[in-house]
């Protein structure tokens, strides 16, 4: 009687493997449509463009926030030195999409600049944008039929426009190693390039904006100083809070852990609380005049409530809900050089491809048919009427509903 039992344990586990491989079996080919539809959508971002001594790669997507052994970003810290600050020499590289980028447009538009420092954009590959990076292809891409990249063209090396003859655009990626062949490391927005010798000056966004501003002064209005010496100390001070709300609301989006992303929510709002309290004092974050830690700050605020509040899961407040800064956000975008520079519909475009989707394909779904719903009826924008919001809100309840039940 034992060893039948045990024949009839063995059979019916041998039975249960059998029909655990023919379910695997019919899950294969299922498994590899999804594949094939995954990267067939936009919203699956396939990695960011790196450079390996040079070469160009692609690393996989969430690695840098996921892993220690991520590339790092490749840093040129260049500067100007004085007399090289000559007319039409150099260019902004920039992506309308990129919160980084936006600054130093918002920097270049303050300093009234105008054409002696050109402007770039990267080229789009949806209509509804007006600079949407190619993710997963090979970066950042600047077309020659644009207004002013032949003259960004000319300034390469002789290998690099003929390269550009036959594709007819420019990547970001040629530009890093044709300024360093031996680079190695992702490959970042913006850049100021230097025409007359084919090399990137500088591609961090705050050296970018102190170099506008203040090396490239007597090209545009002499007068604008968005670093008064007299408010350094202050600036110093308030730098760290506007890193921690701008480095924040991506550590929330790619935190792999409950706890990670409880650290970094209580981070950002603790900075925001703080920016709160410092508002009700001042008109701006430095005083009555606008300052290099406004231009910064800015961004990640314009996107906040439509953008980051939802695909990242800055989830406890809105900015509406912070009565200064919700006033302090209305008055900047009244300014003609931070207004010029806000595309909404290209931000949540951008955003929700970076965000991370795996598990959160359903959430996400419904967090961006409420996005988009802010942003058709204007609730998005600083300062909307409170009938634009009431509308919203009430179009996307049932997005709403749908994305708490699906987190």
């Amino acid at each position: 009687m034992a060893h039948y039992s045990v024949s009839l344990s063995s059979r019916h586990g041998a039975d249960k493997k059998d029909k655990e491989r023919s379910a695997s079996s019919l899950l294969v080919p299922i498994r590899g449509a999804a594949r094939v539809v995954n990267n067939l959508i936009p919203f699956s971002k396939k990695g960011a463009v790196v450079l390996i001594r040079g070469r160009p790669a692609i690393e996989p997507c969430h690695s840098s926030a996921s892993s220690n052994a991520a590339l790092t970003a490749v840093r040129f810290r260049g500067q100007i030195e004085p007399g090289d600050d000559e007319p039409g020499r150099y260019f902004l590289l920039v992506s309308h999409g990129d919160p980084w980028a936006q600054r130093t447009l918002i920097a270049h538009g303050l300093a009234e600049l105008g054409q002696d420092v050109g402007i770039v954009c990267s080229d789009g590959f949806w209509p509804l944008t007006k600079s949407l990076p190619a993710i997963a292809t090979q970066g950042w891409k600047f077309s020659k039929r644009k207004e002013l990249t032949p003259s960004l063209f000319k300034s390469c090396m002789p290998e690099l426009q003929q390269a550009v003859k036959r594709s007819g655009s420019l990547c970001m990626h040629q530009l890093y190693a044709a300024t360093d062949p031996e680079v190695t490391g992702r490959v970042t927005i913006p850049v100021l390039w230097d025409a007359a010798v084919g090399r990137v000056v500088n591609n961090d966004s705050g050296e970018i904006v102190r170099i506008l501003h203040q090396d490239l002064r007597r090209l545009g209005n002499k007068s604008v100083d968005l670093s008064p010496p007299a408010l350094r100390p202050d600036m110093d001070r308030i730098r760290p809070l506007v890193y921690c709300v701008n480095a924040g609301v991506y550590k929330c989006g790619y935190a792999i852990t409950r706890e990670g992303h409880e650290r970094a929510l209580r981070d950002t709002f603790g900075a925001l609380e703080a920016f709160e309290k410092l508002l009700g004092e001042r008109k701006f974050l430095a005083g009555d005049d606008v300052t290099e830690v406004d231009v910064l700050l800015f961004p990640t605020l314009l996107r906040f409530d439509s953008c980051f509040h939802t695909a990242f899961r800055c989830n406890r407040k809105r900015i509406r809900d912070f009565p200064n800064i919700s006033r302090y956000l209305v008055d900047l975008y009244g300014l003609p050089a931070f207004k010029r520079t806000v595309h909404m519909p290209t931000y949540a475009v951008v955003h929700f491809i970076e965000a991370r989707w795996q598990g959160r394909v359903l959430g996400n779904l419904c967090r961006l048919l409420e996005a988009a719903i802010d942003i058709v009826t204007g609730a998005a924008l600083p300062g909307a009427s409170w009938w634009r919001r009431a509308v919203a809100r009430a179009a996307s309840l049932p997005a709403r509903i749908l994305s708490r039940l699906f987190k």
